[in-house]
């Protein structure tokens, strides 16, 4: 069976986020694996139009975390009752600079995960760490990639 290769493109806030803002809310990424089958993640991938330099971390989910706010631009805490839904938080930190387009790449993971609840739907946050302006609702990419395990 082959791999997936999801990109997603969330509404960002046109303007600024604080260190420690969501970028684009809760992010979905379906395998197409099969409902609770066990999958690699490989790589997460950060496409940023503006020409901006943020610190970035992906936090990768095995389940929606209902019990945590999770809106674009609102500051990250993970809420207690989703604290194993969180499968692992990913430094998104090598920088390709390809001008404007900048993209922010996180290297071979190589991450054994299972989706929760019989789903086959991977999620995720991404955190920006410094403080940008964005300058679109489009600005932002997340890519996330892998292979059945």
């Amino acid at each position: 069976m082959a791999g997936f290769d999801v990109t997603v493109t969330p509404t960002v806030t046109n303007g600024a986020y604080s260190a420690g803002d969501i970028m684009g809310a809760l992010l979905s990424f379906p395998t197409g694996v099969g409902n609770g089958a066990a999958v690699i993640v490989n790589e997460v991938s950060v496409m940023i139009k503006a020409a901006v330099t943020p610190a970035l971390n992906f936090v990768l989910l095995t389940a929606d975390p209902t019990a945590t706010t999770k809106t674009d631009n609102a500051a990250y805490s993970l809420n207690a009752a989703d604290t194993f839904k969180v499968r692992k938080t990913i430094p998104v930190s090598t920088l390709y600079d390809h001008g404007t387009p900048n993209e922010y790449s996180s290297g071979g993971i190589n991450l054994v995960v299972v989706p929760g609840g019989g789903s086959d739907i991977l999620y995720g946050l991404l955190i920006d760490g410094t403080g940008v302006t964005l300058t679109s609702t489009s600005d932002v990419q997340v890519r996330l990639t892998g292979i059945p395990a």
